[in-house]
């Protein structure tokens, strides 16, 4: 498996790859995850260094996306979606995009990324924001599932406030997605 950047040529096959993570049967046909890798790169928060694929074989198996995030005035980064491929999933596909992209955050100087998920997560460094007072919406199953990495130790204790995604999170109406 190769984990690079993403570029144009791969758009449909990595919305291929994050339909077959995340459809349902009630899936909206215009606000999903599949559709969300082509806003993105039309998007404010969009950062090319930071939209990975995972291709094995030739074929995209997997994504991950960091785009630019703000909270109290602090600018960072939002984790997601990260999807992987149906048969490829619980191998490391996901893990290995993470983490490269954790680094890549590292390198360009960026101190935290928020991510809105799971325990998954923790194995990465993630926290609760919430004991820093930091939320993402009034929901507070939403409120309880955000997560932050702190990439400089600087930052701990200096983010608080709502975390605001980039124009891409969004509806048309401006609903968090």
């Amino acid at each position: 498996m190769e984990i690079k950047t993403f570029d144009i040529s791969y758009l449909n096959e990595t919305k291929e790859t994050l339909k077959s993570a995340f459809y349902h049967e009630n899936s909206n046909e215009i606000y999903n995850e599949w559709e969300f890798a082509e806003r993105v790169i039309k998007s404010d928060g969009y950062v090319p260094e930071l939209c990975l694929i995972a291709v094995e074989g030739g074929k995209v198996v997997g994504y991950n996306v960091l785009t630019k995030a703000s909270a109290g005035g602090q600018t960072g980064l939002a984790l997601g979606p990260l999807g992987v491929r149906k048969g490829y999933q619980n191998s490391g596909v996901g893990s290995a995009l993470v983490k490269e992209c954790i680094r890549r955050a590292k390198t360009l100087g960026y101190s935290w990324i928020m991510v809105l998920g799971g325990d998954y997560y923790s194995r990465f460094g993630f926290e609760g924001s919430k004991a820093y007072g930091i939320t993402v919406s009034d929901n507070e199953f939403e409120n309880d599932h955000l997560q932050i990495l702190y990439l400089d130790n600087a930052a701990r204790g200096k983010v608080s406030g709502k975390m605001v995604y980039c124009d891409a999170f969004y509806d048309s109406e401006g609903n968090l997605l």
